[in-house]
């Protein structure tokens, strides 16, 4: 029976790691369909979603069964609820995939935007930190490590930096090219979805944190 139940637990954690590798793939085609303006790349990212969306609700009912029949105690208990929590943290990053690249699609055929071409390796930087920090958030539940998953929450401050002069370049293009304005506020919403990806690794890395030290990560810095 205990060999079936840790089974299970590894057949999980594999099917976590299957949706957050699915949905960091989503984050970068996002983000690659927002700066080359590629509707059909924005269509593929929009694909995985619906992808991610399933195997969320798959992770989160067999989660909930293993703990409902299986009774679990101390760690494997922390583990699957973790595991709940760190899915339902991946499904709102493919959510801001999602969103992005329905601003290629439905907003960005009508607009001007050779005013913000110039930002384009910014938000490539920004973007790559961010799915950088969502993919080793993902490794780290996958090998259960603590410190990679210290390292992920480190990194959120610069993706933050990064953001606030990012926005501020967003602006002096509102303010030198009236026209413009339109695509701005498009602009300025998906560099915010970008920065929600970084907020929500860190989420998952304290996650994993916890799951491996049976501490949270704060408790460990006081």
């Amino acid at each position: 029976m205990r060999a079936n139940f840790l089974q299970e637990l590894a057949s999980i954690r594999t099917e976590v790691k299957e949706m957050g590798d699915k949905t960091t793939l989503s984050v970068r085609t996002a983000v690659n369909s927002f700066i080359g303006n590629n509707a059909e790349t924005a269509l593929r990212s929009r694909q995985y979603e619906k992808e991610v969306d399933d195997m969320y609700k798959q992770i989160d009912d067999r989660c909930i069964a293993t703990i409902a029949t299986q009774q679990p105690a101390a760690a494997d208990l922390r583990f699957l609820v973790s595991s709940i929590k760190i899915a339902n943290e991946i499904e709102r990053v493919a959510d801001y995939a999602n969103n992005i690249a329905k601003i290629v699609q439905k907003k960005f055929p009508r607009m001007d935007l050779a005013a913000l071409t110039p930002l384009s390796e910014k938000v490539k930087k920004i973007g790559d930190l961010a799915a950088g920090m969502l993919a080793d958030a993902i490794k780290a539940y996958d090998v259960n490590d603590a410190n990679l998953a210290s390292q992920v929450r480190e990194r959120d401050a610069e993706v933050n930096k990064l953001n606030k002069a990012l926005l501020k370049d967003i602006l002096n293009v509102a303010v030198s090219d009236p026209i413009s304005q339109e695509a701005v506020l498009e602009y300025n919403v998906a560099i915010r979805y970008i920065e929600r990806v970084a907020d929500r690794a860190t989420n998952i890395a304290e996650l994993v944190f916890y799951t491996a030290t049976g501490y949270r990560m704060k408790d460990k810095k006081s």
